[in-house]
């Protein structure tokens, strides 16, 4: 498997549970203990492999709107510097990745989460 990396990657979804599966699955996320300033019950942390902190966030989205607190719209991304060979290992475990783009500087493709989540997945810059 393709080494990934992030900065960070705050999601909402209905099933939080079925997400932390999907990440565990896709990505051989391990979870880790939340933030002490995680204000939502259901928050999950996860961290991708090799990683010492955690960078993969996900949050009950029932949760979210009434707490009044606000989650990105915009599509996170993951790094890799084989993409290729991501693409390659995320296919080959069904995870569905569309096809490898040029973005211009960079070269990417995209893949959707459980709930249909878009995250890109990046050359590293």
């Amino acid at each position: 498997m393709a080494r990934f990396w992030t900065d960070s990657v705050v999601l909402c979804h209905s099933n939080v549970e079925e997400a932390k599966q999907w990440w565990i699955k896709t990505f051989d996320c391990g979870e880790a203990n939340a933030r002490e300033d995680d204000p939502l019950p259901s928050d999950v942390a996860l961290k991708l492999p090799g990683d010492a902190e955690p960078s993969i966030w996900l949050s009950d989205r029932a949760e979210v709107l009434p707490a009044g607190l606000q989650r990105s719209d915009e599509h996170p991304i993951i790094f890799c510097s084989k993409l290729q060979k991501a693409h390659e290992y995320l296919l080959g475990i069904g995870a569905a990745p569309g096809l490898i783009q040029d973005g211009g500087d960079t070269q990417f493709f995209e893949i959707r989460d459980s709930e249909g989540n878009v995250i890109e997945i990046c050359k590293e810059p």
